[in-house]
């Protein structure tokens, strides 16, 4: 299959489908979470396996992780450094919790000592109720006024005149029809 020609195919069945909009917010966040600390480290590995023990959309997670790396690359890592160094080395009333945490057999392994996973952590925590609720609400907007316009266009249905893509949008089912 053509990566370039099933990203969209894959892009408009994310918001045509029976997920549910908890669903695909949910990755968003997973997918900001991710794209907020280095993904060199432990922590990302279980973040990456959060992806497939909860119910959450893969497709935003994997749409959503570049969008919010790019941030990361253009100036939240300075930011995310900035809030691991006070939540770290500034705050020392918080130095029992980080004594807890880098002790304790599992949670030593995740790198909290880090100031750009624990920077990065707080701040997608510190986001993950209004990027939750704006990409819900994003969804339910897309389907509701958006859906019946896009595949009722003329240039859906003659893209979907080309054999190759044709067949490709038949496997997925929801744009034909």
């Amino acid at each position: 299959m053509i990566p370039f020609i099933a990203l969209p195919v894959k892009i408009v069945r994310l918001f045509t489908s029976n997920v549910a909009p908890a669903e695909i917010a949910s990755g968003v966040c997973l997918g900001m979470f991710m794209g907020f600390i280095p993904l060199n480290g432990p922590a990302a590995l279980v973040l990456a396996v959060l992806l497939f023990i909860f119910r959450v959309n893969r497709l935003a997670v994997l749409l959503a992780l570049p969008v919010f790396k790019l941030f990361y690359v253009f100036g939240v890592v300075t930011l995310a450094d900035f809030i691991g160094g006070v939540l770290l080395i500034k705050a020392a009333f918080l130095a029992p919790l980080w004594s807890v945490l880098t002790h304790f057999p599992v949670l030593a392994l995740l790198d909290f000592n880090n100031t750009l996973i624990t920077g990065g952590l707080v701040f997608s925590g510190a986001l993950c109720i209004p990027v939750y609720l704006a990409s819900r609400n994003g969804v339910v907007i897309l389907r509701e006024k958006y859906f019946d316009k896009i595949k009722n266009s003329k240039f859906t249905k003659w893209f979907l005149k080309v054999p190759l893509i044709g067949k490709i949008a038949g496997l997925f089912g929801s744009l034909k029809g």
